[in-house]
């Protein structure tokens, strides 16, 4: 997005300071004192100013926005450091949804181990039955003294109770399982619960985040209306004194005087087809990554998914597995370090495959590296991806 540019490397971003509405705003009061300073008389000491009113205006419009701005500051970072959170939130909810996985399917294993376990036993059991217990009987007589007898009569109980001893075992296994699955459950829903939680906070952030805007909005026009009303007023000024000037060195011509006196009065398709579109749309322009993403999709003949890198990562983008991101999925993080808007907006581009991301960046369409895109667009928060608008295009 907007605060990157292309490095003499190649095709490797680099991050770089946006000019914000506010430096611009601080620039253009810059530039209106150098202006006001410039024009003077001939009398080397007699400086042009505005009124003293509009002076003092201007100064308390600066000083209300540059409060307003601070506002908004601390806002953003608010919004960043609860984005981070929420990110590692959704980390938390993925690990333990992956051990659930894991259970469930060692908890399975170990079902079917009890009822092959008991169906063995059934059918030795059966067998024993069907033979009128021929085997144990066998056995019994075939005991040339008491002490024989008792000792086959001692190992016929031990196998039996060997078998229902391991059949108890795995089934004491399986409700272990059980219950960590049940552990893990009542640990995703508080997540699950923390992540509502913080999805609800960052939305008010942006709620705030944009009536603030709107009040450093107002105050920023009513500062450029202040600062060209300064110039005009140092311009007239100017002009008038330049006035005066031509009319003394007139009077002085004719051989008369000048009595004179100065006055100081008053700024859906497939795969292919969203990597060919990829290849070939242009930029949307500096900090419209995911308008660029749109038009991807509206080239492609998939249709148009319309919303901000942050509202599609929220959206759409539901794992950070490698081995699940294929061509065509988008790739997104909620929020980046790189300028303030990326804090509040995030960053988006498409996964085209062979391990490579195409994304728009300060306003040019680049290529680059899955593994760098990660890295670097990973700072405060963990990239993910997923199909946009729910259409699979595999």
């Amino acid at each position: 997005m907007a605060g990157r540019h292309l490095g003499k490397r190649g095709m490797h971003l680099l991050p770089s300071r946006t000019v914000t509405r506010r430096d611009a705003l601080r620039l253009i009061m810059g530039f209106g004192a150098a202006l006001s300073a410039a024009p003077r008389l001939a009398h080397a000491d007699d400086e042009f100013e505005a009124s003293e009113e509009t002076m003092a205006a201007l100064e308390d419009a600066q000083a209300r926005y540059d409060e307003v701005a601070a506002e908004l500051d601390r806002i953003g970072q608010e919004y960043a450091d609860l984005a981070s959170q929420h990110s590692k939130t959704l980390d938390e909810i993925e690990r333990v949804t992956k051990e659930i996985e894991a259970l469930e399917r060692e908890i399975e294993r170990k079902q079917r181990e009890i009822e092959r376990k008991q169906e063995r036993l059934g059918a030795r059991m059966s067998s024993a039955y069907k033979s009128g217990n021929q085997g144990m009987l066998d056995l019994l007589l075939s005991a040339t003294s008491f002490d024989e007898l008792t000792s086959n009569i001692y190992y016929l109980d031990k196998i039996t109770e060997s078998d229902r001893d391991m059949i108890e075992s795995i089934k004491e296994d399986k409700e272990a399982l059980e219950q960590d699955k049940r552990n893990l459950e009542e640990q995703q829903e508080e997540l699950e619960s923390l992540r509502r939680q913080q999805e609800d906070e960052l939305k008010a952030l942006q709620d705030k985040q944009a009536e603030v805007q709107d009040v450093l909005n107002d105050l920023d026009d009513e500062v450029k209306a202040l600062i060209e009303q300064r110039d005009a007023e140092i311009l007239a000024a100017k002009e008038e004194a330049e006035r005066l000037e031509r009319e003394r060195q007139a009077a002085i011509a004719a051989g008369g005087s000048y009595s004179g006196s100065v006055s100081f009065e008053g700024a859906s398709g497939s795969q292919s087809a969203v990597i060919d579109a990829a290849s070939w749309t242009p930029s949307a322009g500096v900090g419209f990554c995911a308008a660029w993403v749109t038009n991807v999709f509206v080239n492609a003949g998939v249709g148009a998914i319309y919303g901000n890198a942050c509202d599609m990562y929220w959206a759409y983008c539901y794992t950070s597995d490698p081995s699940a991101i294929q061509p065509g999925m988008i790739i997104a993080v909620p929020t980046e370090p790189y300028s303030y808007a990326a804090i509040l907006y995030g960053h988006i581009g498409i996964y085209i495959g062979n391990g490579l991301v195409r994304h728009s960046a300060s306003g040019y369409v680049i290529t680059q590296s899955l593994s760098s895109w990660i890295s670097e667009f990973g700072v405060t928060s963990t990239p993910r991806w997923g199909w946009l608008g729910g259409i699979v295009l595999s």
